[in-house]
């Protein structure tokens, strides 16, 4: 739902009904158009009118169906919670298996290529898809955490940073973020991708850790740690994740 600054509109674009977030900033001093999971987001600077925000979308249609297309292509469909579903892990897919045992609480384990639900066998179905969905979360949030700590300590070192604090969110805009106190927030999700592109998003937030901005210093820094960085860039923005979404 939109909050106090912000609101949705409808345009007709391209012979498309187009639904987009409107928000203002007072830190903005130019039109901004940003396209994430959540669809098309237009941020104004306070004295711009809405109409002025419709006519710069007109404007980029071509650039916003095509961002928009390219997002839906690389989105893969939403996890139900139900027993036989495959699960996107590092590149990967696992088998989902639901039990239903006594207890009430969901417990999650690894059994080979399944990651195994156990559920309380007296929930109504959609009770239980929820409960498991809620248990792969948190499961999902340790096993990034336990694979990502150790990375990002790693790249830490060889640049001669402190060890960062690490913890591990549900993101939907970024797959990671440094703090100026030396705090890295990354994305439980980005744990359906492969190990090489969890791999880049550790070193380019471990560069953070010295140079918070992206300029060249920046860039040599993260070239030094990985020489392919900007490769791993582009397959990062391209890569469809394994599995169903989360």
């Amino acid at each position: 739902m939109a909050g106090p600054d912000m609101q949705m509109r409808q345009i007709e674009l391209a012979d498309r009904a187009l639904m987009y977030t409107l928000k203002r900033s007072s830190r903005r001093k130019t039109i901004g158009l940003k396209v994430s999971e959540d669809g098309l987001t237009v941020t104004l600077p306070v004295r711009v009118s809405v109409r002025e925000a419709d006519a710069v979308v007109r404007e980029k249609a071509s650039w916003v169906i095509d961002r928009l297309e390219r997002r839906q292509a690389r989105t893969p469909p939403a996890l139900k919670g139900v027993d036989g579903e495959m699960i996107g892990w590092l590149g990967e897919e696992l088998r989902l298996t639901v039990r239903p045992h006594d207890k009430a609480r969901s417990t999650v384990m690894r059994e080979a290529e399944a990651v195994v639900v156990c559920v309380d066998r007296h929930l109504d179905p959609a009770e239980s898809r929820k409960a498991v969905l809620a248990a792969l979360k948190r499961w999902r949030k340790r096993e990034a955490l336990d694979l990502m700590t150790p990375k990002l300590e790693a790249y830490a070192e060889a640049l001669g940073a402190k060890r960062p604090r690490v913890s591990v969110r549900e993101q939907k805009a970024r797959w990671g973020s440094c703090s100026s106190d030396g705090s890295i927030r990354m994305n439980a999700r980005l744990i359906a991708y492969p190990e090489s592109l969890v791999d880049y998003v550790c070193a380019h937030e471990a560069c953070h850790l010295l140079v918070m901005d992206h300029s060249p210093r920046f860039h040599r820094l993260l070239d030094e740690l990985m020489p392919d960085q900007r490769r791993r860039q582009r397959a990062l923005r391209d890569t469809r994740p394994a599995g169903g979404a989360f």
